[in-house]
């Protein structure tokens, strides 16, 4: 090759590389995109207004008496006494401080075999996201309830005795839906739930029977997955 033609072509080749180059750098150009996303709240709470059939706070209550225990429907017999022997009283606790009731202490005060009572309260959900109760747990895990496990009823052992204190009817809300608040039209953000207490004949005398129940919610699109 002409060693003058080779002198010429390098310097051109360096040329185009360069503006090669430039024009690559001229159309390059990074584009940014901002994404901001909030995430929902799964919140929920016992409502303040608590209804006890026989409450401690009401003087000259007369006592009920389950009539036809053990009826494992869950329909009971119920006689209305003409003593005021025992009571029920139920506070409600919020155990993790975030302005929620999640707790339900409930005492049974001075209770005898057949002793009845019925409390009735209401879950409402106060976050964003629609849930469904899911179960029911006693005294931290000593006890469970979901909706395939209701047999009826669940018997409790409050004192450490290896036999059953009392009885729970636990009426069945189980996968129950609850929107956020404020509701759509034909919804509700609150459940209306009760169940029936009796204390049972094991019961020991001198005892103040008392325990702990929570619920357990979950967000609606995943209860099914989560239940047998």
């Amino acid at each position: 090759m002409n060693k003058k033609l080779s002198i010429v072509l390098i310097p051109i080749f360096l040329l185009l590389l360069a503006t090669a180059t430039v024009a690559y750098a001229m159309w390059s150009e990074t584009l940014k995109v901002n994404v901001t996303a909030k995430t929902g709240e799964l919140d929920w709470g016992f409502s303040s207004t608590v209804i006890v059939l026989d409450s401690c706070e009401y003087a000259q209550n007369n006592d009920y008496n389950a009539t036809n225990y053990p009826d494992l429907s869950g329909m009971l017999g119920v006689t209305r006494l003409t003593k005021d022997v025992g009571c029920t009283n139920v506070t409600l606790i919020d155990s993790d401080n975030d302005n929620d009731y999640d707790t339900l202490n409930i005492t049974i005060r001075n209770g005898y075999p057949w002793y009845y009572s019925h409390i009735e309260f209401f879950v409402c959900n106060n976050g964003t996201i629609p849930l469904k109760i899911w179960r029911l747990i006693i005294n931290n895990g000593t006890h469970e309830l979901t909706y395939y496990a209701v047999t009826g009823r669940v018997e409790i052992d409050l004192t450490g005795d290896g036999k059953p204190d009392v009885a729970m009817w636990w009426g069945d809300n189980f996968g129950l839906q609850l929107d956020p608040y404020p509701p759509p039209p034909n919804r509700t953000n609150c459940a209306d739930i009760s169940f029936d207490l009796t204390v049972l004949q094991d019961a020991p005398e001198n005892q103040t029977l008392t325990f702990l129940l929570k619920l357990d919610a979950i967000q609606w699109n995943e209860y099914d997955e989560n239940v047998p």
